[in-house]
């Protein structure tokens, strides 16, 4: 900048180079000086606008860098506020699915113990129609001897003991069933109204409602004018099929035992061909399936710990459930053990299963060490033919039976029915001929 100034200097005076005197020098150094202060002045504006672009670039510079980091905060904030709302609406989803949770539960409870409340009012219903029944049957049992006495004049005839004294253990066979199906059902714990129940109890509660369906139609024909003319002969001449174990003789009571346990024997091959079936259908992979079904192919006798191994296998949700057979496995096991029903045999079987394991109780608190009375009875109802076996064999029968029941619980009732095919027919050496 400084040459410029002096280049134009000089062409512009020319006398700068040769001065003729001192004042023209002076003049030349003052014009020089002037010309040097004004390039220190323009390079000084150069310089200070250099100075103000540089501060405007870290102007810049740092501008954008606090823009850049009110960026970043504002996205971490914003992505705080996102995960804040993301946590809260998680929250309030889950707190609004256990309050529906909740709901559900609180709506299956009252669903359930209003379901609860409608069964045991209707079971209150049936019950109530049961004692009005029973009570109704009393009064006209009460009354029937007044048939009795006209249709047999002379009260020392055979006929008119027979179903003078078969009215009165009928009658009193009604009032035990009224009284134990009233306990039953109003009684707050179960098991301890059971416990007060004796052996001739359940008999009676088992047997009372087949006896007292095969006899009524007689009981209300017969009362009718000139009805007994018809009714008392065919009863007589068909006992098993139109009277109840209380108007029947004791040879004939025999022999109804007898055709039950010829009927058990016919029943007998069918239901372990079908339980032998039942383990061999899906359950290969069941190791006790398949040591079952080899023991009742081979015919091998079981001994007490081996059949309460089984209990796994027959028990509710086992393989073997009286729920999960077929349905011809339930009707046969129907047929063995008698029972009537009318649409699903494992309902009524339960039932069933569930009064003989009472029974079984009961007769373990009675403690039978000596013939009982109805012994007979007892063996066929387990399965025992009891005419080819003395009474002691059958007492010893029943003690085996009993020793294996005291250790089933509810849940091996489907153990309990198929018990026969384990002890009653294996021919272990005490049960030979």
């Amino acid at each position: 900048m400084l040459s410029r100034c002096l280049k134009s200097a000089i062409r512009t005076n020319n006398s700068f180079l040769y001065p003729t005197n001192r004042c023209h020098k002076n003049i030349v150094f003052s014009q020089f000086r002037s010309i040097n202060d004004e390039a220190k002045k323009q390079n000084l504006g150069d310089s200070k606008v250099e100075n103000i672009q540089e501060q405007l670039e870290t102007k810049k510079h740092e501008l954008k860098h606090f823009i850049d980091n009110k960026k970043i905060e504002i996205q971490d904030k914003l992505e705080d506020k996102k995960d804040e709302l993301q946590s809260s609406l998680l929250h309030s989803k889950n707190d609004l699915k256990e309050f529906i949770e909740d709901k559900k539960e609180d709506l299956l409870d009252k669903v359930q113990e209003t379901s609860i409340e409608i069964k045991k009012q209707k079971k209150i219903k049936i019950t109530r129609a049961i004692l009005n029944f029973a009570d109704r049957s009393i009064d006209y049992l009460k009354n029937y001897s007044n048939v009795l006495t006209q249709a047999f004049p002379n009260q020392l005839v055979k006929t008119y003991k027979i179903f003078s004294n078969g009215n009165k253990q009928l009658m009193l066979d009604v009032r035990t069933y009224a009284r134990i199906k009233d306990t039953l059902v109003n009684s707050i714990d179960k098991n301890r109204s059971h416990s007060l129940l004796k052996r001739s109890d359940y008999e009676v509660f088992m047997n009372l409602p087949k006896d007292g369906l095969r006899v009524l139609p007689v009981l209300v024909i017969s009362a009718f004018p000139f009805a007994q003319n018809v009714t008392f002969p065919l009863a007589l001449l068909y006992p098993k099929v139109f009277l109840s174990s209380h108007f029947l003789t004791d040879q004939q009571k025999d022999e109804m035992i007898t055709d039950r346990a010829r009927f058990q024997h016919q029943i007998y091959p069918l239901l372990k061909e079908e339980l032998i079936r039942c383990t061999d259908m899906t359950y290969e992979t069941v190791t006790d399936l398949a040591n079952l079904r080899k023991t009742l192919q081979s015919g091998q006798s079981l001994s007490k710990d081996d059949i309460l191994k089984l209990r796994p296998l027959f028990e509710i949700g086992g393989p073997l459930d009286i729920r999960h057979l077929t349905r011809r496995h339930d009707k046969l096991l129907a047929s063995f053990h008698r029972v009537w029903y009318i649409m699903f045999p494992y309902k009524y079987l339960e039932r069933y299963a569930n009064m003989l394991w009472r029974m079984d109780q009961s007769l373990l608190r009675e403690n039978i060490e000596f013939p009982v009375e109805g012994q007979k009875r007892l063996s066929v109802q387990r399965g025992l033919n009891p005419k080819t076996y003395s009474e002691e064999e059958q007492l010893l029968y029943l003690q085996s039976w009993l020793d294996i029941s005291r250790h089933l619980q509810y849940k091996d009732l489907s153990l309990l029915l198929h018990l026969p095919l384990f002890i009653a027919n294996g021919k272990p050496p005490k049960y030979q001929q």
